[in-house]
């Protein structure tokens, strides 16, 4: 899940397969001023070894794809991220902080930090600054490279005895053959 000011799911299309990275829409553009955060949610944890983030193609506005494209990133992880705002983003300490080159071409990518990126179900990435110190950022394309597990995270369903009852204690002896006479030796 995304959660971002304006459409969702234009915000879900810049995830795009690296195929697609050139394509200028569907893009998500800052409301307000050049500040921008995306919060992003998996369904089960990945480990993010590479981010690359770019602004492609012509403007509808006529502005420069340069200036709007993002100068900085701040990556945020797990659960204590996920109540981060505009108000509280000073005080919070980033996961990784790194600037962001024009990236025309959608090519470069950083690396990120082994530790917290590793088996994350959260990422939220705050945009405080673009390259032309302009009203507002724009980005077109996210890339994400690393991996992930197949397991979701869910309630287990346990069942279990405190106190178990004879007939279950003669079964297990037996399935282990432990009631077989000197099984375990005799002691005097």
């Amino acid at each position: 899940g995304l959660n971002v000011v304006g459409d969702e799911d234009e915000a879900r299309g810049i995830f795009k397969p690296h195929g697609r990275r050139l394509d200028p829409t569907p893009c998500v553009v800052s409301d307000t001023d050049e500040e921008m955060i995306l919060r992003v949610w998996f369904v089960a944890p990945v480990s993010i070894r590479r981010i690359c983030i770019a602004s492609v193609g012509p403007v509808e506005d006529g502005d420069d794809t340069a200036e709007r494209h993002p100068s900085r990133v701040r990556c945020f992880t797990g659960p204590a991220a996920e109540g981060l705002g505009f108000d509280s983003m000073d005080d919070a300490q980033p996961a990784q902080d790194f600037e962001v080159l024009v990236n025309p071409k959608a090519e470069a990518y950083t690396q990120c930090v082994l530790r917290p990126f590793t088996q994350v179900s959260f990422v939220m990435f705050h945009i405080p600054s673009n390259h032309g110190d302009v009203d507002h950022t724009r980005i077109s394309y996210i890339g994400l490279q690393g991996e992930h597990s197949h397991a979701k995270r869910q309630a287990v369903d346990a069942k279990y005895e405190l106190v178990p009852n004879a007939e279950d204690t003669q079964e297990a002896q037996r399935v282990l053959g432990l009631d077989r006479q000197g099984a375990l030796g005799r002691m005097s």
